[in-house]
């Protein structure tokens, strides 16, 4: 309910918002946030609920969200066995609600969110490199839902400090840097001031042959922005599955 709130105040100028809530049939509640915004067009409904996306028509107040509020309470609504809906009309407001269960049907509930919830977890330390510091708010957040250990640094010298400080199973390095400097010049920065580089993927709006390609001889695999969330999860899971496999690592 957080999340509806914060997006239908940041996006209602005049208006107003409201937040009520009204029993369905004998065992459910809806909970209701209505907003007087520019409402969302047919088009976006599905896509918003997805993480980084945020609506085309930005908020009347400058303010950026990271783009996962509502993929979160999709995520939430899904393991819970929640129904979620949106009506809206472009110019007239929307609604985003949500249908829980009374408390009678709690109990009988609690066993299938915790089983959803135990595989989930990704058992991993990954450094993000990116002189965005929304991006890394945002990796932050997604990444942790994962169960991984995220370490951020905005310059070489910040991923050498946290490479410093314990293993890192994964680099995660933005292709486009500050100060004129890319991606791959960062990570020969980072080979020379330290004794192994962990794997690295790197992250990339630049769709070019010549990045595939030196990429490809670095054996760096390649996220293309917008990353996609599954794409980067299976990556992930890959590299859990390859550490599982190895002997573990003396502790420092």
């Amino acid at each position: 309910m957080q999340n509806f709130l914060s997006n239908a105040l940041r996006y209602t100028s005049t208006g107003s918002v409201l937040l009520g809530a009204r029993r369905v049939g004998a065992e459910t509640v809806r909970i209701e946030v209505w907003d007087s915004g520019p409402g969302i067009a047919e088009e976006q409904r599905a896509r918003i609920f997805d993480e980084f996306q945020r609506l085309e028509q930005p908020s009347p107040w400058g303010e950026k969200g990271l783009g996962l509020g509502l993929s979160i309470c999709d995520r939430l609504a899904g393991i819970l066995g929640h129904r979620l809906d949106l009506h809206s009309r472009v110019g007239h407001g929307s609604c985003f609600a949500v249908s829980v269960p009374r408390s009678a049907a709690v109990a009988q509930r609690h066993r299938r969110v915790q089983h959803v919830g135990s595989d989930q977890q990704l058992p991993l330390t990954v450094l993000c490199l990116d002189n965005d510091a929304t991006i890394l708010d945002g990796m932050r957040a997604l990444l942790g839902r994962w169960g991984v250990d995220c370490r951020v640094a905005a310059d070489v010298a910040q991923a050498a400090e946290v490479l410093a400080h314990g293993p890192v199973d994964l680099i995660l390095a933005d292709y486009h840097l500050a100060d004129g400097l890319d991606g791959v010049q960062a990570l020969q920065q980072l080979r020379a001031a330290t004794d192994q580089l962990p794997p690295v993927a790197m992250i990339t709006a630049d769709g070019s042959s010549e990045l595939k390609q030196r990429a490809r001889t670095l054996g760096y695999p390649l996220l293309h922005k917008p990353v996609r969330p599954a794409a980067l999860r299976a990556l992930l899971t890959a590299l859990a599955g390859k550490r599982d496999g190895r002997e573990p690592a003396s502790a420092p």
